[in-house]
C-alpha cells in the first residue's frame, strides 16, 4: 500500500514540473531608457533554450529588484517568450539640504549615499536620512528631524531635498557618580571627555551628549582607577537619561571602587640563558615594593624589558606580567615572566580606512615590518606612532593567525581620517610687544603625503613677522625630516636700545632620530640683517653698527626628550644643546653655544614642580666685534621680574641696553590647579628666577655700567591654555638687582609658554 502511495506522489510531482516548466525561446524587454537590454537579461540568469519554471521567473524578478536599478519589475511567460517589463529608478540630479545651520552642507554630503548621477531608491534615501540623524545625535541634537523629499525633473531625473529641523543641542546637564569614596566627583569628571554644560565651553562640544564618547569615558575611569591601584574597580551601571524636553541629558555612573593595592613583591622569572642573573634586568622595573600598584608602570616595564632584550638579539622574546592580588592585606605580587616566545612571523600588514593618506605614510611609522618576528610591544608602539601623526580620529589594530600556518600572523590596522588643515587667528597683548595679532594657515598632510606646509603672520606694536615653512618628515623615503623656512621680521627696539632692525632670510634643516628620545637637527641659515632708525642720542657703539650685513651660518641641535607629554608634562626631563657657526661667507663671524635643561617632578595629582636651566655663550671670530642683534638680552621671558634687556650692560648717557656675550639663568616653578574646571586650562603658579649676563665684547667702563652680580626675582601668576594660545599673567618682585636695572612687576605674555 505504501509503495502505491509514493508512486502516485512522484507521478503528480513530475506532471507539475512539466506544467510549470517551459522552454525559453526569446526574451523581450520593455520600459528601459538608459539600461542596456543585455544587462537585464544577464541579471535574470535565464538563457535561450533552457527550461524555465515559475520558480525561475520569481528568482529573476527578485534579482532585478535587488540591483536597485528598478522601481517595478514584472515578468510574464507566454508560449516560450518571456516579456520583462521594468520601470527604471530615477537618476539623482542634485542633493540639497534645507534648514541646516549647525552643520555645513559639506559635512552632510559626506554622510549620504545619494550623489549626483547615482540611482535613486526609497531605501537609500531613508538610510541617508537615518544616517544624518545619527550625525546630529553625535553633535548633541537629539530633537532633530529630517524629512526627505524629491522633485521630479525631465529625463527620469530627481532632485533630492533633505528638509532638516535641527532642534536645540542636548547638553549634559548633570553627571552623577554613585559609590565613589576615594575620589571626588570633580576629580572623576575631570578624567572624562564628557563634561557638564558651562558657559566657558562654547568653543568645544564636550558638554553635548555622545553615546560613543560616554562609553569611552567609562574606559577612562577604569584606567584612572587602575593607575591608582584599584584592581577590583568596576562600573556596575552607566545610565544616560534624556530629559522630557529632549534638550538635556543626565548621566549617572554607578561604581564599586574596592580597595587600593600596593606592590607586595616583585619577581622576574627569566628562562633566557644569558639572563639567569636577574640583576641585569631589575633596573628596568618601574615599581618598588610598597608603591601603589600603577598599571601604566607595569606596562612601561614590559615595554622597556622587551626593547632591552630585542636589542640584545632575542627576536622572539615574550614578557608577560602576572598580577596576583591578595585580598586580605590588599597587596599584589607582580611577576614578570620572560621567555622565548613562539617563532611567529608577520605575513602581511593590512591597512584600511585611509582614503586620503597614502599607505606608505602609515607603514613607515611601524616598528615592525612584513617578514619580521612578531612582537606585541613593537606593535603597540607602532599603533601609538600612527596615532601620534594626528591624521586620524581613530586607530585600531588587530592581529590574527594565518589559517593552517601557526607560524604566521597578519596585522590589520583600521584608521578613520580627520581634517589635517587648520586656520588659526589670535589677538592678544604682551607687556613688551603691546597689542598682538596672529594668523596663519597650516596643512599637516599635503595630498596625503605627510608633508607639512604653513604660512603665519604675526603683527604687534613692536614686531612684524611673516613666515613660510615646508617640511617633509621622510625626505627621499628615509626616516629623516627636511624642510625650509623663509621669514621676514622687523623689530622696534627703540625703547630698550634706541634702534630698529630688520631681518630677511631662510633656513634649511635636516633632522633624524637616533632613538625615540634622542633627535639631531642640522641647519643652514642665510639672512640679511639691517640695523636702522637709530636715535640721535643712542650709544656710540650702536651708531657704529648701522647698516646691512649678511649672515651665512651653519648650526645643529641635539635634543633629548624624556617628558611624558610635550604639551602638558608632569614628569621626565628635556635637554637640548645647540651650536651655530657664522662666517661661511657673509659679513659676520661668530661661534655660539646654547643649552637648556628642564626637569619635571610630580608632587601630587595635577601639581607639578619643575626646574629649568638655560645658558649661552657667543664670541666673535677673527677679531670681529659682535653686532648688537646677535648678543644676548636678559629679561621679560628669560628673566621674569625684569624688562626685556633690563639686566646687563647699559650706556650711561643714553640708558640703552647693550646686551652681553654670555648668559645663564635658572628657574624653579610650581604649577597647581586653582579650583576651576580642568578643561578651562587655567592653573596657578609660584616661581623664582635667577640669572647672570656677561658684558659685551666692546665693553668700556668709562661709558657703560655693568655688574656681574646675580639678579633674582620671585613671583606668582596664572597660566591659561586658551583656544588662542597660552596666556601668562605674572606678578614678580625683583629682590636682587642693580640700581640701573629695569624691573617689571606685571607681565602679560600671549602665545608663548614658560
Amino acid at each position: 500500500m505504501k509503495t502505491v502511495k509514493y508512486t502516485l506522489l512522484a507521478a503528480v510531482s513530475l506532471f507539475a514540473f512539466h506544467v510549470q516548466a517551459e522552454t525559453l525561446k526569446n526574451m523581450r524587454i520593455q520600459g528601459t531608457r538608459r539600461i542596456e537590454d543585455a544587462t537585464i537579461t544577464n541579471y535574470t540568469g535565464m538563457r535561450i533554450g533552457q527550461d524555465v519554471s515559475a520558480g525561475d521567473l520569481d528568482r529573476a524578478t527578485k534579482t532585478l529588484f535587488a540591483t536597485g536599478l528598478f522601481s517595478n519589475v514584472d515578468i510574464q511567460m507566454n508560449n516560450g517568450i518571456a516579456t520583462i517589463k521594468v520601470e527604471e529608478n530615477p537618476i539623482v540630479h542634485e542633493v540639497f539640504f534645507e534648514g541646516n545651520k549647525a552643520l555645513d552642507d559639506d559635512v552632510l554630503k559626506t554622510e549620504v549615499q545619494m550623489k549626483p548621477r547615482s540611482v535613486y531608491t526609497k531605501t537609500k534615501v531613508q538610510k541617508d536620512a537615518d544616517r544624518l540623524l545619527s550625525v546630529y545625535k553625535r553633535n548633541g541634537r537629539f530633537a532633530a528631524t529630517i524629512e526627505p523629499k524629491i522633485i521630479k525633473k525631465d529625463q527620469n531625473r530627481v532632485d533630492v531635498i533633505f528638509e532638516i529641523n535641527e532642534g536645540g543641542k542636548a547638553f549634559v546637564r548633570d553627571i552623577n557618580f554613585v559609590g565613589n569614596n576615594a575620589f571626588s566627583e570633580n576629580t572623576l569628571e575631570g578624567k572624562m571627555m564628557t563634561q557638564e554644560k558651562a558657559w566657558y565651553r562654547f568653543l568645544s562640544n564636550t558638554d553635548t551628549y555622545d553615546s560613543e564618547r560616554f562609553k569611552y569615558d567609562q574606559e577612562l575611569l577604569r584606567r584612572f582607577y587602575f593607575e591608582h591601584g584599584y584592581l577590583d574597580f568596576k562600573i556596575t551601571d552607566a545610565m544616560s537619561e534624556l530629559t522630557p524636553d529632549k534638550e538635556g541629558f543626565i548621566l549617572t555612573i554607578k561604581m564599586d571602587e574596592g580597595e587600593p593595592y600596593r606592590v607586595g613583591k616583585q619577581d622576574l622569572q627569566v628562562t633566557l640563558p644569558d639572563y639567569k642573573d636577574n640583576l641585569k634586568l631589575e633596573k628596568y622595573l618601574e615599581l618598588d615594593e610598597g608603591d601603589v600598584l600603577d598599571i601604566t608602570k607595569v606596562e612601561k616595564t614590559v615595554d622597556e624589558l622587551t626593547e632591552k632584550l630585542l636589542n640584545d638579539g632575542y627576536a622572539f622574546v615574550n614578557v608577560e606580567p602576572d598580577i596576583v592580588p591578595n585580598t586580605k592585606d590588599h597587596t599584589a605580587t607582580v611577576v614578570y615572566r620572560v621567555t622565548e616566545g613562539d617563532k611567529i612571523f608577520i605575513r602581511r600588514i593590512n591597512i584600511k580606512g585611509n582614503t586620503r593618506t597614502q599607505d606608505k605614510v602609515i607603514r613607515r611609522e611601524f616598528r615592525i615590518k612584513e617578514g619580521d618576528a612578531y612582537n606585541a610591544s613593537l606593535l603597540r608602539r607602532s599603533k601609538q606612532n600612527v596615532s601620534d601623526l594626528d591624521y586620524f580620529s581613530n586607530v585600531e589594530m588587530t592581529t590574527s593567525p594565518v589559517p593552517m600556518n601557526p607560524s604566521l600572523a597578519d596585522v590589520d590596522m583600521s584608521v578613520t581620517e580627520k581634517s589635517t588643515g587648520a586656520f588659526n587667528i589670535g589677538i592678544g597683548w604682551s607687556s613688551y610687544d603691546g597689542m598682538m595679532f596672529e594668523t596663519g594657515i597650516q596643512e599637516r598632510n599635503i595630498l596625503g603625503t605627510g608633508k607639512m606646509a604653513s604660512f603665519n603672520v604675526m603683527l604687534s606694536q613692536r614686531e612684524t613677522q611673516y613666515m613660510i615653512g615646508l617640511t617633509d618628515p621622510y625626505f627621499l623615503g628615509y626616516n629623516m625630516s627636511a624642510g625650509i623656512d623663509l621669514y621676514h621680521t622687523t623689530r622696534d627696539n627703540e625703547d630698550s636700545s634706541s634702534y630698529s632692525y630688520k631681518t630677511i632670510g631662510g633656513t634649511v634643516h635636516l633632522g633624524w632620530n637616533y632613538t625615540d628620545a634622542l633627535r639631531q637637527v642640522v641647519r643652514y641659515t642665510l639672512k640679511q640683517d639691517n640695523i636702522y632708525d637709530i636715535d640721535s642720542d643712542a650709544a656710540l657703539s650702536i651708531k657704529e653698527q648701522k647698516g646691512k650685513t649678511v649672515v651665512s651660518m651653519i648650526g645643529q641641535d641635539l635634543i633629548y626628550d624624556k617628558r611624558d607629554s610635550r604639551i602638558n608634562p608632569t614628569t621626565g626631563y628635556y635637554t637640548s644643546f645647540s651650536t651655530d657657526l657664522a662666517g661661511l661667507g657673509g659679513d659676520t663671524k661668530f661661534f655660539r653655544i646654547d643649552a637648556t635643561a628642564i626637569k619635571y617632578f610630580p608632587v601630587i595629582e595635577d601639581v607639578v614642580f619643575s626646574l629649568r636651566a638655560d645658558g649661552g655663550y657667543i664670541w666673535g671670530i677673527g677679531g670681529k666685534d659682535l653686532r648688537i642683534n646677535d648678543r644676548y638680552f636678559l629679561g621679560d621671558r628669560s628673566l621674569r621680574g625684569f624688562e626685556y634687556g633690563g639686566v646687563g650692560a647699559r650706556d650711561k648717557a643714553s640708558d640703552d641696553a647693550l646686551g652681553g656675550d654670555w648668559y645663564a639663568t635658572a628657574s624653579a616653578e610650581l604649577t597647581f590647579p586653582i579650583g576651576l574646571p580642568k578643561e578651562m586650562g587655567i592653573k596657578g603658579k609660584l616661581f623664582t628666577d635667577a640669572g647672570l649676563i656677561g658684558k659685551p665684547d666692546d665693553y668700556d667702563a668709562k661709558t657703560m655700567e655693568y655688574s656681574n652680580r646675580l639678579r633674582a626675582a620671585v613671583g606668582t601668576g596664572i597660566e591659561w591654555a586658551s583656544p588662542m594660545g597660552v596666556i601668562n599673567f605674572d606678578f614678580s618682585y625683583a629682590f636682587a638687582k642693580e640700581d640701573y636695572d629695569k624691573t617689571r612687576v606685571f607681565r602679560l605674555n600671549f602665545g608663548k609658554g614658560f
